[in-house]
């Protein structure tokens, strides 16, 4: 009952301001405004005249043509120094998926006479052994000792040919 109550008190009280906030003045801007934008003259952008393009020549005879079917053969056809080139058929293993940098070793160990490393990735250890494959660059562990495991990388080179780099990483978590 109270509600029904204060919502008889109020609403007479919101009826007078709202009448109230209309008057004949309000009545007279209005009909000001509407005259003085009927009478302005609308705004006009300039717009400049466009820019001439003048064309480039490629004046670089000595040099190889960047859209060269050539040069695309070449960096399509997979060459190799050192016969190093991937394997594709090979199945990929979990620590391939993370670049070399974002890995740490964080230990060693021998376990039956073979040389283990304890890697550390997203905070879950690997133990890698020789042979085993890291990085994302065709990274395979060649050595492992007290403080660093060596691994040899397969990359392709910018002319499109495949070499081979050796790589660390230390206990220290660099490379």
């Amino acid at each position: 009952m109270s509600g029904q109550r204060g919502w008889s008190v109020i609403y007479p009280l919101l009826l007078f301001i709202v009448a109230g906030c209309s008057s004949p003045r309000d009545e007279e801007l209005h009909a000001w405004m509407k005259k003085v934008r009927s009478d302005a003259p609308p705004a006009i952008a300039s717009v400049s005249e466009p820019s001439v393009l003048q064309p480039i020549t490629y004046h670089a005879a000595d040099q190889v043509d960047p859209f060269s079917q050539i040069k695309i053969t070449v960096a399509a056809s997979a060459t190799s120094i050192n016969g190093a080139l991937p394997d594709p058929q090979r199945a990929r293993e979990p620590l391939e998926s993370y670049p070399l940098d974002s890995l740490r070793m964080v230990g060693s160990l021998q376990r039956r006479g073979q040389a283990l490393a304890l890697v550390q990735a997203d905070k879950v250890l690997y133990q890698v052994r020789r042979g085993d494959h890291l990085g994302q660059d065709q990274g395979k562990v060649i050595d492992i000792s007290e403080s660093a495991i060596d691994i040899q990388e397969v990359v392709q080179e910018t002319t499109g040919t495949w070499t081979t780099r050796k790589v660390q990483l230390s206990i220290h978590g660099g490379q």
